[in-house]
């Protein structure tokens, strides 16, 4: 058996936080799951410098790369190495007849604008708005067309903010005046998403040039859960997680599966609904303050213990005022707010990752994975695996 490390050519940006993470992700399966361990080379020089001759001529095995045009992917598929390619919207693949030896994977971002619009209505918001990539973008569009689909759906529509110039757009400082105005004349309550984090950032900016205040006069989300960002906003940024890490573990899965001669599915689409709320969202648009008070800290906090005096704290109430409200509001009890909100992360996470059920069980509050087993069933009719199956996320 020819026991000598495949060599893996890895294209993938060196700032951008979801790359690094996917990154992570595919050294994880190499370390755990390759005998022997891959020899895994990132390139961060700019891919059309190199024509097919010089990527075969390195002693690749095989290629992982973030597609950013249709040249580069041609570039790639012509090499005839087997290829592992991250393909920025599902448009860009349609009617190209692809190689054998190539697994393509594909974000589904009007799935996120759908989940945005979705999480909004929840709580009980009644305008919305879209801000969109400064220049425009597929996926940017895409997560704008299904956030203002599911919309519509409830009877609603979002305001979208206007495209200018491209020297505008492509300079904030010259940007900033207009959205500023922009955001002024949003109805106060009005639930916004933006493109992405960093655009959700920029928004944060923006509102405090023009006096409004998140959450008080708008709520805020963004996608990519990028940490350095949401984190470190003021207020933090709520933001739709989008599990790259455990996305390159999929990467690399398929790569091996080319690498070992194993049919794979040609196409894999990833989707991500989960949200990581922070205090942008934080203020409800439930009629009663105390309330949407209680549901934001709860939804923050799943993890641990939360018991009602903890839950009164933080809605700066008596917990039988709590009760009271809680019951006229949502139409039961504290118990059984924190019950569905703990039941719907888990059935979020099945879906959406790889991690295991006793992993899933401590994030949502669950003393064990057998207690949340018993849980899902009740409220889904399946097991935790069963609603992982029908979702296609594969166990690691």
């Amino acid at each position: 058996m020819d026991m000598h490390p495949p060599k893996i050519l890895v294209v993938f940006s060196n700032i951008d936080t979801t790359h690094r993470l996917m990154l992570e992700g595919i050294l994880r399966y190499v370390r755990e799951k390759c005998t022997p361990a891959w020899q895994v080379q990132l390139d961060l020089r700019d891919i059309s410098r190199r024509n097919p001759s010089e990527i075969v001529s390195g002693g690749f095995a095989g290629i992982v790369a973030a597609v950013m045009n249709p040249a580069d992917r041609r570039k790639y598929l012509r090499t005839g190495l087997p290829t592992v390619l991250y393909e920025p919207t599902f448009g860009r693949m349609e009617g190209e007849r692809r190689p054998d030896n190539n697994v393509t994977f594909f974000n589904d971002h009007a799935a996120e604008g759908r989940a945005a619009a979705e999480y909004f209505l929840e709580r009980g918001f009644g305008s919305f708005a879209y801000v969109g990539t400064a220049l425009p973008t597929a996926w940017s569009v895409e997560r704008r067309a299904g956030y203002a689909a599911r919309l519509r759906k409830a009877g609603m529509r979002p305001l979208v903010y206007p495209n200018h110039s491209r020297a505008e757009s492509s300079d904030f400082t010259r940007e900033t005046p207009f959205m500023a105005r922009w955001l002024k004349r949003l109805p106060r309550g009005t639930a916004l998403f933006a493109a992405h984090d960093l655009r959700a950032r920029q928004v944060e900016i923006a509102a405090q040039k023009s006096g409004v205040r998140i959450p008080d006069d708008i709520v805020l989300l963004g996608v990519d859960d990028d940490t350095l960002i949401c984190e470190t906003a003021s207020p933090p940024i709520s933001s739709i997680q989008v599990h790259a890490e455990e996305t390159g573990w999929r990467f690399a899965e398929a790569m091996h599966s080319l690498l070992e001669g194993v049919r794979t599915t040609p196409v894999v689409r990833t989707c991500h609904t989960q949200v990581k709320t922070r205090q942008s969202t934080s203020a409800f648009a439930f009629d009663d303050p105390v309330v949407a008070k209680a549901v934001a800290y709860a939804e923050a906090n799943l993890s641990g213990p939360l018991p009602l005096h903890r839950l009164a704290q933080a809605a700066n109430c008596s917990v039988r005022t709590l009760q009271m409200k809680m019951m006229h509001v949502l139409g039961r009890t504290v118990r059984d707010e924190v019950s569905f909100l703990r039941c719907r992360e888990a059935v979020k996470m099945l879906r959406e990752t790889a991690a295991p059920v006793s992993e899933i069980a401590g994030k949502c509050g669950y003393c064990s994975a057998s207690h949340l087993g018993t849980h899902i069933k009740r409220e889904t009719g399946m097991s935790p695996l069963e609603v992982r199956k029908s979702s296609n996320v594969k166990s690691v």
